[in-house]
């Protein structure tokens, strides 16, 4: 069977994939539920714009690294064919695993933007339903997903236009429509100035911009992909920063300060507060698109999550049939294992729960990884970063910064509460992925490695021959 994947995304479907992968919970809940973590009421419009710029940077180095290096598995490919080839996949091992637990973890946790939409629609016994059938819902959104990943990834790319579409509307009506009752007054009146609180809340707020990657690991999937990866993940993130302010301005602009000094932030939501001042319809409607932009979230991370897999057996350090196409052209044993996996997730959530800092952390050592990538790629890979279609001056500053921002967000969640728990299960997890990686060790002597060998010794053979060429002369 010929194990060429199908290159059947272009730039919307890059963008569609990167936009409905970001936008999330982190802007319809955690934009309200901050407010009982960090008390930085309107100052969170300022958080957003601070955690736009790591975001950016990070974002940056992605784009510059795909226009060089396009192939599934992507982050997997960048760290382990710059830096190292064990440190590519430790590092992505862990994500691999953030990745399937972050799909359950949406498909668990984050059912309270459909109930909002439900409770709007006047659908009380559905939404009462979905409250005490959690667990069955979520694993239903994780088969059904799994099957159109199934189906190839043209298949994947008009269902995930079409809920970028239907996302996309409902975040235009709630700025067209609530840019009106945004006040200035509303805005000063529960600002913090605090910049301590508006740093944790930055800090906290940095992973509603997470998951702009997931398009890079199915890079072996887009069409001319040297330019259009880069310029669909700095054209989204850019797009994401600006709808995260507008929502962010909009919603604390419209609220009065009777209204925020009565509300229960530690369990609303955009749609709920939106529900307050928008038209009735329209705000159904948001809260119809903050479902669709949770669900949404699923079926981009089975494609990134399912596309790491691919690229390690494809390298022979997990086994070969993980790599192994189905007629559709998808993976299908890497696609049915990151199934089987999220659902074992999800009926063990309550175990896991305890260790979700892990999450944040294999994300931010992904992130680490892939800066640091990047500053080494032009003095230690030049022929590399000479095949880059986007060249960017002062990169070097630009994935230093990335890189410092990202360890200094990793030393900061690990300081949190709770977060020990996540950080030694993360040890653990890397440690089992360290066995797998060392008993496959004579297997995986990958292709680029063993030419980069085979120079060296052609080199030696040849500095010899030399050698003996010259005694003789002499």
């Amino acid at each position: 069977m010929n194990e060429e994947l199908r290159r059947d995304l272009g730039l919307k479907e890059v963008v569609a994939t990167v936009m409905t992968a970001v936008i999330g919970g982190g802007l319809f809940i955690s934009t309200i539920q901050i407010q009982s973590k960090v008390n930085v009421g309107s100052g969170i419009i300022f958080s957003y714009i601070i955690a736009a710029v790591p975001a950016l940077l990070v974002a940056l180095c992605y784009a510059v690294l795909s226009s060089a290096i396009s192939s599934s598995g992507g982050e997997y490919v960048f760290i382990s064919r710059i830096l190292d080839p064990y440190v590519g996949f430790a590092a992505t091992w862990a994500r691999w695993f953030s990745m399937i637990a972050t799909l359950a973890a949406m498909a668990v946790g984050d059912t309270i933007l459909i109930q909002n939409f439900l409770d709007m629609s006047g659908l009380h016994a559905a939404s009462s339903w979905i409250a005490s059938n959690i667990q069955v819902l979520a694993i239903f959104f994780v088969i059904i997903f799994v099957l159109l990943n199934y189906f190839g990834v043209k298949l994947y790319g008009m269902i995930q236009t079409s809920m970028f579409v239907l996302l996309m509307v409902g975040i235009s009506l709630f700025i067209i429509f609530g840019l009106p009752h945004a006040s200035l007054s509303n805005l000063e009146y529960s600002l913090s100035t605090d910049f301590s609180s508006i740093a944790k809340a930055s800090s906290l707020i940095f992973f509603s911009y997470i998951g702009f990657a997931a398009i890079v690991n199915a890079g072996g999937e887009v069409k001319d992909p040297e330019r259009t990866l880069p310029r669909g993940i700095l054209m989204s993130t850019v797009g994401i920063a600006v709808i995260y302010i507008l929502m962010a301005l909009i919603t604390y602009g419209s609220i009065s300060p009777s209204f925020y000094s009565s509300y229960d932030f530690s369990s609303g939501s955009i749609p709920d507060v939106a529900s307050h001042f928008l038209p009735a319809a329209i705000a159904t409607y948001v809260a119809f698109a903050g479902s669709i932009a949770i669900i949404s979230d699923i079926n981009p991370t089975i494609l990134a999550s399912s596309r790491l897999a691919f690229a390690w057996a494809k390298d022979e350090i997990v086994p070969k049939r993980m790599a192994a196409l189905n007629r559709f052209k998808a993976p299908k044993w890497s696609l049915i294992v990151t199934g089987v996996m999220a659902i074992a997730v999800i009926i063990f959530a309550k175990q896991f729960m305890n260790a979700v800092m892990m999450i944040n952390m294999s994300v931010l050592l992904v992130y680490l990884a892939v800066t640091i990538s990047t500053f080494v790629l032009p003095y230690k890979h030049p022929e590399i970063y000479e095949k880059a279609k986007l060249k960017v001056r002062g990169l070097w500053l630009i994935s230093l910064s990335g890189m410092l921002l990202s360890a200094l967000f990793f030393g900061y969640i690990l300081r949190l509460p709770g977060a020990m728990d996540g950080f030694l299960f993360l040890l653990a997890w890397i440690g089992v992925g360290s066995v797998i990686y060392a008993l496959t060790l004579e297997k995986h002597k990958l292709f680029w490695r063993l030419e980069k060998q085979q120079r060296k010794e052609k080199e030696k053979i040849d500095k010899e021959f030399i050698e003996k060429l010259l005694k003789r002369k002499k």
